[in-house]
């Protein structure tokens, strides 16, 4: 369940359209859908074998610090708030408010892009008072994405034959790429929507037997997750067909509505809205205090490790990062590819160095405990880091303007950690 829950979230609502447009037809659509859950399972078991020898050490930062040094681990904490994290909180944003627009009018208030806006602020204002609010609000919509998922699939499947095929578009629209461009540009947003899986490795050294359970879990989880992926993709293509899944900006509700009628598509649509809303709620709930812990160890901007004396919370993180995501919205123009493609860049940069890091550290520490050593190494970790290369080169090749952003930013944490490093020698000597 930590392995399904870490990696459903609301990316199987809106990226499947994104995935259509760049490819020719409903067969590569699932192929790179298949290919995703292969690269994700390779991930996870690296991850298992990283999470099982440190167990306390907090992640992918810890890694790149023990392999790297110092300065790639501020620029994985870094990144994560110039652009992982708060690019991923208006992405999904984005996508609440084109799914309240089909069940609310939002005209009245200036369209989708406001809603965004005010989703990122209240959520961050309901965090900053607050862990307890952050959390009822989590515990009251963490099952719609499973129960969304579930209703569309049933009853895509139930309505198979009655529903036929899909209805002709009224300009079909050819991909705007060659094929292997197109799968190039398909990687990007699958693999956003694949990411999760490295959530097992905070519970793989507290795992009874993990050289034997952790494989399993992996194995079942990812199975679940390629399947249900692949049963929501061949529904949306069967109801919308290729062009029509290309042409949404609301596939689940375009499918509900195909398949289930006016009813339907508003329950399930106010189930996607509250998952998705669950999603920008954890990433304001959990981020901010892996600033605050890398504040206390040194290694991020020492404002983030102050606690909010009344509400107990790691308030200017929670602010920076709410208002950074607000000015994400306005540098992407409100479009959801532009968050998307910048989140892969920066995230899977950290993803292949923290992998690598298995390398370093079976070097480094041949005989530290490990209860679980990746299946197939090193073939499986080998396979996730050219994945990774790859995955960093697709958003390079399809998204040249928001790649050259992302590395910028990447040159500027690097000069800020020069700066509070030399800062830092400074206090020490006097």
């Amino acid at each position: 369940m930590i392995v399904v829950g870490g990696i459903i979230g609301g990316g199987i609502f809106f990226t499947p359209a994104r995935v259509a447009q760049t490819l020719p037809g409903g067969g590569w659509v699932l192929a790179i859908w298949a290919i995703g859950g292969v690269v994700g399972l390779a991930g996870a078991l690296t991850f298992a074998e990283l999470g099982a020898l440190l167990p306390d050490a907090g992640g992918q930062y810890v890694y790149i610090r023990d392999a790297f040094g110092r300065l790639p681990a501020f620029l994985y904490g870094w990144m994560q708030l110039a652009s992982i994290a708060t690019a991923s909180e208006a992405a999904v944003a984005l996508v609440f408010a084109e799914y309240a627009g089909r069940i609310v009018n939002v005209a009245a208030i200036g369209g989708t892009f406001p809603l965004a806006v005010g989703t990122v602020v209240l959520l961050t204002i309901v965090n900053y008072i607050g862990l307890k609010p952050g959390t009822a609000l989590q515990n009251a919509v963490t099952l719609s994405k499973i129960v969304a998922l579930a209703l569309l699939i049933g009853a895509g499947l139930v309505t198979w034959g009655r529903i036929g095929g899909a209805p002709p578009p009224a300009a079909p629209a050819a991909p705007a790429m060659g094929l292997l461009a197109g799968l190039a540009a398909a990687f990007i947003p699958v693999l956003f929507t694949v990411g999760g899986w490295e959530n097992v490795n905070m519970v793989a050294g507290e795992v009874r037997d993990p050289g034997r359970l952790l494989p399993r879990a992996l194995g079942l989880g990812l199975g679940i997750v390629i399947v249900c992926y692949l049963g929501a993709n061949a529904v949306y293509l069967h109801a919308l067909g290729r062009d029509g899944l290309a042409a949404s900006t609301a596939v689940a509700s375009d499918t509900a509505m195909r398949i289930i009628g006016p009813a339907g598509r508003t329950a399930i649509t106010v189930a996607i809205m509250l998952s998705i809303l669950g999603i920008v709620n954890v990433i304001l709930l959990a981020t901010p205090r892996v600033f605050y812990a890398m504040a206390k160890d040194g290694l991020f901007l020492s404002f983030a490790g102050r606690v909010h004396p009344r509400f107990g919370t790691p308030h200017l993180s929670i602010l920076l990062m709410g208002g950074w995501a607000v000015a994400l919205l306005f540098i992407a123009r409100g479009q959801v590819n532009s968050l998307v493609d910048g989140v892969v860049f920066a995230d899977w940069i950290f993803f292949g160095l923290a992998a690598a890091s298995i390398f370093v550290l079976r070097r480094r520490r041949p005989d530290a405990p490990r209860p679980y050593r990746t299946w197939g190494y090193p073939v499986v970790p080998g396979f996730f880091v050219l994945a990774a290369v790859a995955a960093v080169a697709s958003a390079v090749a399809s998204a040249p303007r928001t790649s050259a952003l992302g590395s910028a930013l990447l040159v500027v944490g690097a000069a800020v950690y020069a700066v509070a490093l030399r800062g830092a020698r400074v206090s020490r000597s006097s």
